[in-house]
């Protein structure tokens, strides 16, 4: 009898311990579900990006791409752009306005993006905290670019004459305008302001007699670049600490509150926050 009871307690052990095996090789199998996407010409999308569709767990929510006819696609403020690049180094993806075509007419973008569209309140995170997954940092050197219509010609050497696809009458003429910083009391009052975009540098920037229409729709047709460090906060949030981005260096900092705010003191004063014209 106690032959038996032994046996049963050592069949009950076995049976325990493949149990636990099973479900630690379920584990294991899960973990390596998520297997990197593909779509377009965007190729091996990996954390924290996913694809729409894949499965549960499979990258951050926030950083979810959508496929649309061939092209890779982000939502930025319930807007989508094409995804052209992306760098797992550097943190940053390129999207691209769908608008935007090459042409001998200018097709103006549907809206305006610019620095305005990523500000934080605060240069920290707290995970888990995304409502700015992207950010397209101060630090970053970037020129706006706004486009009008006037009643009349506008000679300044920031202004690039433009021709737009869907010009609402012969008779005005249209404008990019370019700068460093601009503000409303530049703008004449003979010309209505349009949508506004961050730019690189447009070529030949320091001649300003070359600047063209057609230089500057290759440079918004490049895009531009945004950041998605934020999403390293998370190595901040496991310490339950405050995250500090540094996008100059491409680090964070996780940091105690106490410590946090000496860190947001030196970062105003050294000049980096935003300020903007427009």
């Amino acid at each position: 009898m106690r032959r038996r009871e032994t046996n049963l307690v050592g069949l009950g052990i076995i049976a325990a311990f493949l149990h636990a095996c099973f479900f630690s090789i379920c584990a294991a199998n899960s973990n390596n579900t998520c297997k990197s996407s593909s779509y377009g010409d965007i190729q091996n999308i990996s954390y924290p990006f996913r694809l729409k569709g894949d499965p549960a767990g499979c990258g951050i929510h926030e950083y979810e791409w959508v496929c649309e006819n061939n092209h890779t696609m982000v939502e930025l403020n319930h807007r989508k752009y094409y995804v052209a690049e992306f760098n797992y180094l550097n943190h940053t993806i390129r999207v691209v306005d769908p608008s935007l075509k090459k042409g001998n007419c200018f097709s103006s973008p549907l809206y305006s993006f610019t620095r305005e569209n990523f500000l934080y309140g605060e240069l920290s995170y707290q995970w888990p905290l995304y409502e700015r997954p992207y950010q397209l940092p101060c630090e970053w050197r970037l020129k706006p670019t706004l486009l009008m219509n006037c009643d009349g010609p506008v000679i300044a050497r920031n202004y690039i004459p433009i021709v737009l696809c869907n010009s609402p009458s012969s008779q005005t003429y249209a404008y990019a305008l370019v700068g460093d910083s601009m503000h409303v009391s530049d703008i004449p009052y003979s010309c209505t302001m349009g949508v506004t975009m961050v730019t690189r540098l447009v070529k030949a920037q320091l001649d300003h007699s070359n600047r063209s229409m057609s230089n500057l729709q290759e440079e918004l047709l490049r895009g531009v670049e945004i950041s998605f460090l934020p999403f390293r906060c998370e190595e901040c949030g496991r310490n339950e600490t405050q995250c500090i981005l540094n996008f100059n260096e491409n680090t964070i900092k996780c940091k105690e509150a106490v410590h946090f705010y000496n860190d947001l003191e030196d970062y105003t004063r050294n000049g980096k926050n935003c300020s903007s014209g427009l």
